[in-house]
């Protein structure tokens, strides 16, 4: 592998610190918080977007939602993630060794990134999957991200 960015291996990281916030999230929810977080200044949140502009945020999210499936099966085989079956579905949590494993990640892009994960559940509250989506869709049509 020569790159690690837009890799299931780099997802799992970000995922890691997500869920290390606490709660447990299905993988659309981890994809969508993920993507407010990345992006925060376009959803208010941030002064700037921590992977810098975006021109087509729709099509990355569903980039990032395929990324983030294949990260979670990886961090469940590994341990690092425990599923649950819920009435909205697959909810992912971190376990014990997730949570280390995500402690022990001590750069400034994890303490940023943290911190955003933190302002993204903020932001996001108690809304649906659907809910975050159509704001985000409405925030893509405003930003003219997808021109």
């Amino acid at each position: 592998m020569d790159n690690v960015f837009n890799t299931p291996f780099e997802m799992s990281l970000r995922i890691l610190l997500l869920l290390s916030a606490g709660g447990s999230k299905t993988s659309d929810m981890l994809a969508l918080t993920d993507t407010v977080a990345i992006y925060g200044a376009e959803f208010g949140i941030a002064d700037e977007n921590l992977h810098g502009g975006v021109n087509f945020i729709l099509d990355e999210f569903d980039t990032r939602r395929e990324l983030t499936k294949e990260a979670i099966s990886q961090l469940v085989r590994r341990g690092l993630l425990c599923v649950a079956q819920e009435y909205d579905g697959f909810r992912f949590s971190i376990t014990e060794q997730g949570k280390a494993f995500s402690d022990s990640l001590e750069s400034d892009y994890a303490t940023g990134y943290r911190s955003l994960v933190n302002a993204s559940n903020a932001f996001i509250g108690d809304k649906t999957e659907r809910e975050v989506f159509l704001l985000m869709s409405e925030t893509a049509e405003r930003g003219h991200w997808y021109e």
